[in-house]
């Protein structure tokens, strides 16, 4: 109880090798982005919105995180707060043992398989041009200044750090490796002609 348990895919009663399946796919159904602009007595506002629905990430960094013998030195709270024990027979996280084996740390399984769909706000700035009065007075032909935030939230189920993955291999495609997040910002600027 509280380990890891594998279903008999092909059916003869005994957990085989014939019961490996593929499981998980990065592809997303689709992919989308949605531009909006506002202007209004020289004021802008402009927001990009991102986001992916019906890809799969295999979280990787639960194979660190969650499973006592692959680093004991880093763990989750899940693994202490939400692993199986006898009074937790619903936990979300496999019994914590310090023996790997086939039950836990070892195998590839739909355990690290999550939902990848994400909606994301990528940009949202807002400006404002000077009258051109004021402008021309300074000796430019235009001038204006803005705020700018990128990555502001990211609404997902995903339990990692980024449903964003951007690893750079084919041979990660879809896999979270433990990729540092897109970080949020906040930028002022000039613009001047």
């Amino acid at each position: 109880p509280g380990f890891l348990r594998y279903e008999n895919i092909d059916g003869d009663d005994a957990i085989t090798p014939e019961d490996r399946t593929y499981i998980g796919n990065p592809n997303p159904d689709f992919t989308y982005g949605l531009n909006l602009g506002f202007d209004y007595k020289g004021f802008d506002l402009s927001a990009f919105f991102t986001g992916s629905q019906g890809n799969e990430i295999f979280n990787y960094n639960r194979w660190w995180i969650d499973f006592w013998p692959s680093f004991q030195n880093m763990k989750s709270t899940d693994l202490l707060y939400n692993s199986w024990t006898p009074e937790r027979p619903d936990a979300t996280v496999p019994k914590a043992s310090n023996k790997s084996n086939f039950s836990n740390n070892t195998q590839s399984v739909s355990y690290y398989v999550e939902d990848g769909s994400f909606f994301r706000l990528r940009t949202l700035q807002l400006g404002y041009s000077l009258p051109a009065n004021v402008v021309n007075n300074a000796g430019f032909s235009r001038a204006r200044i803005y705020l700018q935030g990128t990555n502001l939230f990211t609404i997902t189920d995903y339990s990692g750090l980024d449903p964003d993955l951007n690893t750079g291999a084919d041979s990660a495609f879809g896999v979270d490796l433990g990729n540092y997040p897109l970080v949020k910002q906040f930028l002022v600027g000039v613009n001047i002609g």
